[in-house]
């Protein structure tokens, strides 16, 4: 049971936890992890938690493993993000260095 709920609350709180750290993202990039993370982390986890509550043993499994997808969607999608955001910064660092 601890396991289940630490599945299901874990991603919310990597979340929210790396939301003040989300200022160093483009704003664009910046908006889109806020807005597709947060779709990814809550109403996964509420999926998550609907099937393990109303859908007897089976849900339960299935619970588990469409929670580990929901951690392995979000941790892709935030290493993606940051990967973009690093290829931006180099892409705009190199335009700043010919102009000089």
């Amino acid at each position: 049971m601890l396991a289940g709920v630490l599945m299901v609350l874990a991603p919310i709180l990597v979340y929210i936890v790396s939301l003040p750290f989300s200022r160093r993202l483009r704003p664009v990039l910046r908006r889109t992890y806020r807005i597709v993370g947060g779709f990814v982390v809550f109403l996964g986890g509420g999926m998550s938690l609907y099937l393990a509550s109303y859908t007897g043993d089976q849900g339960g499994i299935a619970a588990f493993f469409f929670q580990s997808t929901v951690i392995l969607v979000y941790v892709a999608f935030s290493i993606t993000v940051a990967v973009l955001n690093w290829f931006i910064a180099v892409r705009d660092s190199e335009d700043t260095d010919y102009r000089a």
